[in-house]
């Protein structure tokens, strides 16, 4: 998925300011993302950092703006390309 088709579906939603942040589900657990980094290639890795607070959503919104061009991934001991994602009470889950 392409930061920008993830950034126009979710700025659809009139009520985006309900967001709570970017989620994955680990295990039957969902995990905040704390960071998003361009790899070498310019594309997006979500990642989660020990000890750092969880992404706002208005970095959320910035970094798959200024990047919207790029493909989107999320680290789990490897990269994992994100094609889709669901809403569920506010979080946002790859």
């Amino acid at each position: 998925m392409k930061a920008g088709e993830l950034l126009r579906q979710l700025t659809a939603n009139p009520f985006h300011d309900d967001y709570k942040g970017i989620y994955t589900q680990l295990g039957g657990t969902l995990v905040q993302f704390t960071t998003a980094k361009p790899d070498d290639e310019g594309n997006i890795i979500f990642f989660r950092q020990n000890r750092k607070e969880p992404m706002t959503t208005k970095t959320l919104f910035s970094i798959l703006f200024l990047h919207k061009n790029k493909d989107i991934y999320l680290w789990n001991n490897q990269k994992i390309a994100i094609y889709g994602y669901s809403v569920n009470r506010g979080k946002i889950i790859v």
